[in-house]
C-alpha cells in the first residue's frame, strides 16, 4: 500500500514540475507550489527545503529513465548490425516515452533561463552510474576486433544524436506527438546504416 507521505511527495513533484515550466524556478514560489499540491507549506519545507532540492529530485527522476537504458553488454557471438539495431530500439522507446519527454522538456528549459540550473544539471549528470553505456559497447567492440573507430565517445554521441533528430527533439522544441512506429523503424534503420557505413571493421 501506497504510504500518505509518498503520495504527498508525488504531488509536491508533480505541482513543482509544472510551476517550474510555466513560471521557472527563479519566478516560482514554494507557496505556489504548496497551494497547487495541496499541502501545508510545512509539509513541503519538512521534505523539501529549498526550490533548488526540488529541482534536484526532478533532474534525479528524469536521470532515472536515461539509467535504466544505460547496461549495455557487447555480444561477441552476435553481429554488431543485431546489437545495434537492439540498442536504437531500446534508446528509441525511452525517447518517446511521453513521461520522459515531459521531465527533460522542463529541465532543459530551465537549464536555458539559468546558469545555476544547468550547473545542478550537469552535477547531476557526471554523478550517472553508467551513463556511458554505449560508449563501453563501442570499446568492448574495437577490443573484440569488430569496430573501427578512433573516438568512441563522439561516435556514440553520433548514432544517439540521429536518433534524438527525429524521435525526441521535435517532440520537446515544437511539441509534436511521439514518432508513430514505421517512423521509428526507419529512424532505427538509418542509425544502424550510417554507424555501420562509418565505423563497422572490414573482416
Amino acid at each position: 500500500m501506497v504510504k500518505v507521505a509518498e503520495i504527498k511527495q508525488e504531488n509536491i513533484i508533480l505541482a513543482a514540475i509544472e510551476i517550474f515550466q510555466d513560471k521557472g524556478l527563479e519566478q516560482a514560489s514554494m507557496e505556489a507550489i504548496s497551494k497547487k499540491a495541496e499541502v501545508s507549506k510545512r509539509t513541503l519545507y519538512k521534505y523539501y527545503p529549498t526550490k533548488e532540492s526540488l529541482f534536484s529530485v526532478i533532474i534525479e527522476r528524469m536521470l532515472s529513465y536515461v539509467q535504466t537504458f544505460s547496461a549495455i553488454p557487447f555480444e561477441r557471438e552476435k553481429s554488431i548490425k543485431a546489437q545495434l539495431v537492439e540498442i536504437a530500439e531500446r534508446e528509441a522507446t525511452l525517447l518517446c516515452c511521453p513521461n520522459f519527454v515531459s521531465l527533460a522538456r522542463m529541465v532543459l528549459s530551465e537549464c536555458m533561463r539559468s546558469g545555476a540550473s544547468a550547473t545542478i544539471m550537469l552535477d547531476k549528470v557526471k554523478q550517472l552510474e553508467g551513463g556511458q553505456g554505449l560508449t563501453k559497447w563501442i570499446e568492448a567492440g574495437i577490443d573484440a576486433g569488430k569496430l573501427d573507430v578512433a573516438d568512441p565517445k563522439i561516435a556514440s554521441e553520433q548514432f544517439i544524436g540521429a536518433l534524438k533528430s527525429t524521435l525526441f527533439w521535435p517532440q520537446v522544441l515544437v511539441h509534436v506527438p511521439p514518432a508513430e512506429e514505421d517512423a521509428k523503424k526507419l529512424a532505427i534503420e538509418m542509425a544502424v546504416a550510417q554507424f555501420l557505413c562509418a565505423y563497422l571493421k572490414e573482416s
